[in-house]
């Protein structure tokens, strides 16, 4: 190939790759090489600014949440790593990262018990890393696409039976896994849910600034779900059952 050839077709690649991406991998780039230097205040500036350009994955936010825990930032380590979890549900680093940040915040909270028929069904929906459902869930829809296509144009028996077999095997195993990948993309089932990101904030029993309704305080790093919300305040339900309001800019959404 001549150079001019070259040339078209560097132009060509260029063209096909979106300049933002090229961009985002270049901060992703730029934070690795500050967090492997130790200064964790750029590599969580790079990061954000991925965040900042509409991009996100599960390692990033994974590698967020490590830059933040050591700088010492508990709240936004724990935030990051949630939301981590919500995109890879089965990463075993991303829960024992959570498991060691939750031990040192303080409030020490005894989650309440959980039905066994739920734990069951959110125990399978975050069985199976999203890759390897999607790899499931598209290779069955083959299957069931190919055994329709036997079906319709198979002129030999062993055809149309090999089709009408795929298209047996391969509706079970789509509705199956494709439905689990639904239900966790859709997040259907899944409560609203923030982390307290000051050091302290008071729980009232109403939504009011009045320190008689002060119930009790949590503190940064606290994981609460969301039940609803009253102009700039949030009720909010801990993993222990306690229930109270706070203002809504005391923790942020994962």
């Amino acid at each position: 190939m001549n150079t001019l050839g070259m040339a078209r077709v560097v132009v060509l690649l260029m063209l096909a790759v979106p300049p933002g991406l090229v961009a985002q991998d270049e901060l992703v780039d730029r934070g690795n090489v500050a967090y492997q230097e130790g200064d964790y205040a750029a590599a969580i500036e790079a990061y954000e600014a991925v965040l900042a350009g509409g991009f996100t994955s599960a390692g990033l936010e994974y590698n967020l949440g490590n830059a933040y825990f050591k700088s010492g930032a508990l709240g936004p380590s724990i935030l990051h790593w949630e939301r981590a979890l919500v995109l890879s549900p089965g990463d075993p680093d991303t829960r024992a990262n959570l498991e060691l940040a939750r031990s040192i915040t303080a409030d020490a909270i005894e989650p309440m018990p959980t039905f066994w028929l739920v734990s069951v069904a959110n125990g399978w929906v975050n069985l199976i890393p999203t890759s390897l459902l999607l790899l499931l869930a598209g290779g069955a829809w083959l299957v069931v696409t190919l055994g329709v296509v036997l079906r319709v144009l198979g002129r030999d028996d062993r055809v149309v039976g090999l089709g009408r077999w795929s298209t047996r095997v391969g509706i079970p195993i789509v509705v199956v896994f494709g439905g689990t990948l639904l239900v966790r993309d859709l997040g259907i089932g899944r409560a609203d849910r923030g982390v307290v990101l000051v050091e302290a904030v008071a729980v009232r029993s109403a939504p009011a600034n009045d320190d008689d309704l002060t119930l009790f305080e949590v503190h940064e790093g606290t994981r609460v779900r969301i039940d609803q919300q009253t102009g700039s305040w949030v009720e909010v339900v801990l993993d222990d059952g306690k229930v109270g309001w706070i203002p809504i800019d005391a923790m942020e959404m994962i």
